[in-house]
C-alpha cells in the first residue's frame, strides 16, 4: 500500500482519524465533559487536566498539544469558571492550529444542565463540519509512529520488540518517522545508541539522557522493574534494557524529542516527556505522549497481557504463547509463531509494517473498537 487518504488540517498536518476533542480544564468540569461525550460517543474523544485549579504549565501544555493533534477536526473546551487553567486561555492556544475551537464555562452557562445543552449544540455543529473534512493523499513517508512496551516479559525482548524494530526500519526506509520513549529502560545502552547517532551532538545527548535516567533511578531507589516482569521470566534490569533496545531497530538516531516537540524530520527518535505533566498515568501516558508529539498511531508490545490503549490507534503485539490466549480478543498481531519457530522476526516485522499501513488507511484496531481511549 503506497497511498491512502487522510484528513487535511489547517496547519498542514494530515490525520488518519477524524474526531472532535472534548477537553476539560479541571476536575470540577470533568463530569459535565463526560456527559457530553456520553451523548456523542461516535466521533468524539475525552481528555483533560484532572487538576487545573492552579495553573501549571506542564499539564496545560500537554492537553493543548493533544488537542492540536492531526486526528482532531475541532475541539470543545469545558471549564468550571474559577480555575487557574482558564478554558478560554486553553481554547485560544488550541486555536493556533487553525481548527475550530470553542470554550464553555459551567459557571457562566448556569450549571450542569445548561452547559450540557450549550455544549451539545456546539458538538453537533462540529461533528457535521468534521464529516466534511477535506481528504488528502498520504504515503508511508507522512506517518509518525510511536512504540511503547508494557507488562514486558522474556518474549518481549526475544520477539515482540525485535519485530517492532524491523517494522520501524521498513517505515523509515519508506521515508516515515518512528519514536520510542522509556529511557529509564535503556540503562547501560547509551554507548550502543551513541554509535548509531546521526552526529556527535546527538550522541552526547542520548548518553546524557540515559545517564540522567540512571541517576534518577538510583536517587529514588526505583528502577523500571515490576512484579509482572519477574513473573514473565526477566532475570535482570540488564535483560530488560536489551529487550527495550531491540525495539529501536537499526536506523540512525536522528535526535531526542523533549516535552511535546514534533520530529523535525523523518527517521528514528527517542522521546522524553515533560516532567510534572501529571495528566495521565501508566502505559497510556507513554502512548498519549507520542500523540502530543504528533504520532498518528502507536505500537504496544506486551508479554504479560496489558489491555490498555490511548487516544491514538494502538496496535498490540504479543509473543507469549501462554499469555496470548488470555488477551486474544485484545491483541492485533499474534507474534507467537516466532517463539514457536514457525516464522522469522523479519517475516513478522514485515507483517506488522503491513498492519501499520492498514491501520493508517482506516482499519480499526481492537483498542479503538473497544473504546480503550485511556487518558
Amino acid at each position: 500500500m503506497s497511498e491512502f487518504l487522510g484528513y487535511a488540517r489547517p496547519d498542514g498536518q494530515i490525520g488518519i482519524r477524524n474526531r472532535v476533542a472534548i477537553v476539560y480544564t479541571t476536575h470540577c468540569s470533568m463530569v459535565v465533559a463526560q456527559r457530553l461525550q456520553d451523548l456523542f460517543p461516535e466521533g468524539t474523544q475525552l481528555f483533560g487536566y484532572p487538576g487545573g485549579c492552579a495553573l501549571r504549565e506542564a499539564p496545560v501544555n500537554k492537553i493543548v498539544a493533544l488537542a492540536k493533534h492531526s486526528q482532531y477536526a475541532a475541539a470543545l473546551v469545558v471549564g468550571l469558571g474559577c480555575e487557574g487553567t482558564d478554558a478560554y486561555m486553553v481554547a485560544d492556544a488550541i486555536a493556533e492550529s487553525g481548527k475550530p475551537v470553542e470554550a464553555i464555562k459551567i459557571n457562566e452557562c448556569g450549571g450542569d444542565i445548561e452547559t450540557i445543552r450549550a455544549g451539545s449544540r456546539i458538538l453537533v455543529e462540529m461533528l457535521q463540519q468534521a464529516s466534511q473534512a477535506e481528504r488528502a493523499t498520504m504515503t508511508p513517508a507522512d506517518l509518525i509512529v510511536g512504540q511503547e512496551c508494557g507488562g514486558s516479559d522474556a518474549t518481549s525482548g526475544l520477539a515482540s520488540n525485535p519485530i517492532t524494530g524491523v517494522a520501524a526500519d521498513l517505515l523509515i526506509e519508506a521515508g516515515g518517522t518512528y519514536m520510542h520513549s522509556e529511557v529509564n529502560e535503556l540503562l547501560g545502552c547509551g554507548e550502543i545508541l551513541a554509535e548509531r547517532a546521526a552526529n556527535p551532538a546527538v550522541a552526547a545527548e542520548v548518553r546524557e539522557a540515559i545517564e540522567e535516567a540512571e541517576r534518577q533511578s538510583f536517587a529514588s531507589g526505583r528502577f523500571s522493574w515490576g512484579y509482572g516482569n519477574i513473573l514473565g521470566g526477566l532475570t535482570s534490569i540488564e535483560e530488560k534494557s536489551y529487550g527495550c533496545l531491540a525495539k529501536s531497530g537499526t536506523s540512525p538516531l536522528q535526535g531526542i524529542l523533549r516535552r511535546y516537540e514534533r520530529p523535525p524530520g523523518a527517521g528514528y527518535y527517542i522521546q522524553i516527556g515533560e516532567p510534572g505533566s501529571g495528566t495521565f498515568s501508566g502505559d497510556p501516558e507513554g502512548i498519549n505522549q507520542f500523540a502530543a508529539c504528533g504520532a498518528h498511531l502507536a505500537l504496544f508490545t506486551t508479554g504479560c497481557g496489558s489491555t490498555t490503549g490511548g487516544l491514538i490507534p494502538v496496535i498490540k503485539i504479543i509473543a507469549n504463547p501462554h499469555r496470548a490466549q488470555l488477551i486474544a480478543d485484545n491483541a492485533d498481531l499474534d507474534a507467537t509463531p516466532v517463539i514457536r519457530g514457525e516464522r522469522t522476526i523479519q517475516e513478522m516485522g514485515e507483517a506488522l509494517y503491513a498492519e501499520i499501513l492498514a491501520v493508517a488507511a482506516g482499519k480499526r484496531t481492537k483498542s479503538e473498537i473497544y473504546r480503550h481511549y485511556e487518558a
